[in-house]
């Protein structure tokens, strides 16, 4: 860490560039959008909308195909990329991931990015 004062408790230089990497990716954007709205969700149905999503934007996907897809990389890729930056949490016992309360750095880049990630 540098001698820089913490940026909304995120912290700065290499952590504040963890927090960038994980919302630079769109389907991760999603999940915490998604999870912003309801709070928590299964994997399975954080699935099922970023398909509804991506199918909005492009209607040649096939929605099994995808569907799988999506589920396979969040439960693998993009969730495990989220939990480290404790964005997100999972209940095992319930098997729901759970949204953490992110620093206002994350709520203002997911506000700036809603309106291209989500169809309306």
């Amino acid at each position: 860490m540098t001698g820089e004062p913490p940026i909304d408790g995120v912290g700065s230089g290499p952590y504040l560039d963890e927090f960038f990497a994980a919302l630079a990716n769109y389907r991760r954007r999603c999940v915490l959008h998604y999870l912003r709205a309801e709070g928590r969700a299964s994997l399975g149905g954080i699935a099922r909308q970023i398909a509804a999503w991506e199918r909005a934007y492009r209607s040649d996907i096939g929605s099994a195909e995808l569907l799988d897809r999506i589920e396979i990389e969040l439960f693998h890729i993009h969730l495990p990329r989220l939990r480290e930056v404790s964005l997100v949490g999972y209940d095992r016992q319930t098997s729901l991931v759970i949204y953490r309360d992110p620093p206002d750095i994350v709520k203002a880049i997911l506000d700036l990015c809603t309106s291209r990630d989500i169809p309306s």
